[in-house]
């Protein structure tokens, strides 16, 4: 597991990364802004990762970098009208910051298929670490990271949701989630880790279960849906627009069908109770009206219009976006990953570059799934753009695997021939 990690894995990758694992009560107050440690190295590392991609000469600006920028400044647009230019400031530097600097960060530094290998064998022992405090968690409701900070739930099947370092069992469960692809199709492929095959996919999926929440446990099973095609269909043609026309069939027919659009449906049945269903179906009423009613530039972090009664958190990363910052921003994050999957899609590369590809589309496919139930913030928030930015490389600059072991490719093809598109 350990092999090869310290050559291969950037120093400011790592550093964010594992400062991911500081529970929020480690976090300073410096002046009204709360330092945690991944800002810390975001704040850091943000100009020299700006400058290197504006004006390094071997870096190539491509459409998701540009749409990154777009979102950024149209955000902070969006918080100058509401807030003021002050508060834009404070509110929206910080934004930047962790959404775009997260993405920087792996678009500067993982640059090769040995990098991002390395940032999955580190994500596979992070979650192992977490895996590690959540099982006496959940079994004592003791939550030893967090402590009294950390808030009540209900059990659920007999038992606690464990919170590990992060703010909310959801939360645990969307960053464990999110290794799976990587733990199951980069490390379980590296020969050099002698764990056994399966063994960081089901320590991913473990450490996923006992946050017993609904929408990480749809993220874990989009990804493993994904992994079987993958597996049972290579030798379909055109196979994954196959994946696409389905999803499409099937949201037409909802639409037709239902007396609720697809995404109340696909909300319903992404929640454990009947009850969190319902209050999420309102929260997605409520809110897309407010998004409607001021969809170029949103309403800040103001107050939105909804019964007196229901809370005012909104569990919905894509919805929430549009509400704040405008229906651009929210669009344009989307664009950026629609762009990333077409343009992996449809390069070339040799055996483990077309699995880093997939993985990456995997762990993507399961945020968004999950992102209509839940929004991101802190950690996972930073991880969301950290893992949109970690699939760039694929698509970019020359890709070096000259010291990745060739699976399953033969030897007259351990070069940098070209192989089969994923599309």
């Amino acid at each position: 597991m350990f092999a090869n990690l310290q050559r291969d894995l950037p120093l400011p990758v790592a550093a964010m990364l594992i400062s991911l694992l500081l529970p929020p009560e480690l976090s300073v107050e410096l002046g009204g802004l709360r330092l945690s440690g991944y800002r810390i190295v975001l704040l850091v590392m943000f100009i020299p990762t700006l400058y290197a991609l504006l004006l390094r000469p071997n870096i190539r600006m491509s459409f998701a970098d540009w749409g990154m920028i777009f979102v950024s400044a149209w955000s902070f647009l969006a918080l100058i009208v509401h807030e003021g230019l002050v508060g834009a400031i404070e509110k929206g530097g910080i934004l930047i910051v962790e959404m775009f600097g997260s993405y920087l960060i792996a678009r500067i530094y993982i640059t090769r298929y040995e990098k991002l290998l390395a940032v999955a064998k580190l994500l596979t022992m992070m979650v192992a670490a977490v895996l590690i405090v959540s099982i006496p968690e959940s079994l004592t409701g003791i939550h030893f990271l967090r402590g009294s900070g950390a808030g009540y739930y209900p059990e659920r099947l007999g038992l606690y949701r464990a919170y590990g370092p992060f703010d909310h069992p959801i939360l645990h469960g969307v960053v464990c989630a999110s290794a799976f692809s990587y733990a199951h199709a980069l490390v379980s492929a590296d020969k050099k880790v002698a764990i056994g095959k399966w063994t960081p996919a089901l320590i991913v999926s473990a450490a996923t279960f006992f946050s017993l929440s609904a929408g990480p446990f749809i993220a874990l099973g989009t990804q493993i849906g994904l992994a079987f095609w993958d597996y049972f269909s290579k030798k379909l043609k055109n196979r994954w627009w196959i994946v696409i026309g389905i999803i499409s069939v099937t949201y037409i027919g909802i639409d037709l069908l239902s007396n609720r659009s697809p995404v109340a449906v696909l909300i319903s049945y992404l929640s454990f109770s009947g009850q969190t269903a319902y209050v999420r179906l309102l929260i997605f009423e409520y809110g897309s009206a407010e998004a409607l009613r001021h969809p170029l530039l949103g309403i800040g972090y103001g107050d939105w219009l909804r019964p007196a009664w229901m809370p005012p958190s909104v569990d919905n990363f894509w919805l929430l976006t549009a509400m704040r910052y405008g229906m651009p921003a929210s669009l344009g994050i989307t664009a950026v990953i629609v762009y990333m999957v077409l343009r992996i899609g449809r390069t070339p590369g040799t055996v483990l570059v077309r699995d880093a590809g997939r993985a990456w589309g995997f762990t993507l496919a399961g945020f968004a799934l999950v992102g209509c139930t839940v929004h991101f913030w802190n950690a996972t928030f930073v991880l969301f753009f950290f893992f949109l930015g970690s699939g760039h490389w694929v698509f970019s600059e020359k890709r070096i695997v000259s010291n990745a072991p060739q699976r399953r490719a033969p030897p007259r093809l351990r070069s940098y021939q070209p192989r089969p598109t994923l599309f």
